[in-house]
């Protein structure tokens, strides 16, 4: 077989593992009633407004709803969280379609669904004969309430969305803050996060950027002068395990003395507000030799 069968079976096993039980009932169930609707079509002839037209677009809507969902999840990098609660997809497709879903398919949804609602209530007002003997009514405001709820669910996941987009560019804002030549150099460039799953147990609270640049600066020979050679100077910087040496910038905290390199000790105290050793806080005062 070629190299090009074997991938195109292979990404074909791959959509059919994506799809659950639910997908099937729910596929299969709005497959029979769209053929169902073929059948009683010119029953509804005496309505006022097409609303055999409206439920067929409906069931289309969550089709689309859904397949989108399922091949973006499919092409989504792995650990990219969530495919609808990620605005930053790097690929192109789960780009494209988590966009479509937002942008176009929502929006095009609840705006077909208040159409319907409304064209069900004037052709019923206007006319008891309205829908076909096989359809009752209570059939079609069910329909109604479950796109009310998928729209409500959708929706709220856009609203969960947006938060975690606003608290990652709020993240970033303070990383990017923190990032220049010495910390892109140990670090690399920290404030470029890929998703809200870059988050995880990474909160930030510790102190703010201003604060943090108030905190005093200066190189490790002289933050050693100035602590007067005492015997607990350190050597070496506890966060990144690395010598400090002579023309490194340090920060040495106040509140208890210990030093450490500043493109270090400044992205901790982003996410705490206290000494990576000792645990104490980096605002209380206190003497440059004192530790505990």
């Amino acid at each position: 077989m070629s190299p090009a069968f074997i991938q195109a079976s292979s990404a074909g096993e791959t959509f059919i593992k994506a799809f659950s039980w639910n997908d099937v009932v729910l596929f299969t169930s709005l497959l029979y009633l769209s053929i169902d609707m073929q059948y009683q079509w010119h029953e509804f002839a005496t309505c006022q407004w097409p609303v055999h037209t409206w439920l067929q677009v409906s069931y289309f809507f969550i089709l689309a709803f859904r397949l989108t969902h399922v091949l973006g999840t499919m092409h989504a990098a792995v650990g990219s969280g969530d495919f609808l609660l990620n605005l930053r997809h790097k690929e192109t497709l789960p780009h494209l379609l988590m966009s479509i879903t937002w942008l176009l398919v929502l929006p095009l949804f609840a705006l077909w669904t208040g159409a319907g609602t409304f064209w069900l209530y004037d052709s019923k007002r206007l006319s008891d004969q309205c829908l076909p003997m096989g359809m009752p009514l209570v059939f079609i405001v069910t329909w109604q309430a479950l796109s009310y709820a998928w729209i409500l669910i959708h929706t709220t996941l856009g609203g969960v969305a947006w938060v975690l987009e606003r608290r990652l560019r709020h993240t970033e804002a303070s990383l990017r803050s923190m990032e220049d030549s010495d910390t892109v150099a140990r670090w690399g460039m920290v404030s470029m996060l890929p998703g809200y799953t870059a988050m995880a147990g990474e909160t930030l609270r510790g102190l703010t950027p201003d604060q943090i640049h108030s905190l005093p600066g200066l190189l490790a020979g002289d933050a050693r002068t100035s602590c007067g050679g005492c015997k607990t100077w350190e050597s070496e910087c506890s966060i990144c395990l690395n010598e400090l040496c002579h023309d490194d910038t340090v920060r040495q905290l106040t509140s208890c003395g210990h030093t450490f390199h500043r493109s270090c000790i400044d992205l901790w105290l982003l996410r705490r507000a206290d000494c990576p050793l000792c645990k104490q806080s980096v605002l209380a005062d206190g003497d440059c030799c004192r530790h505990v």
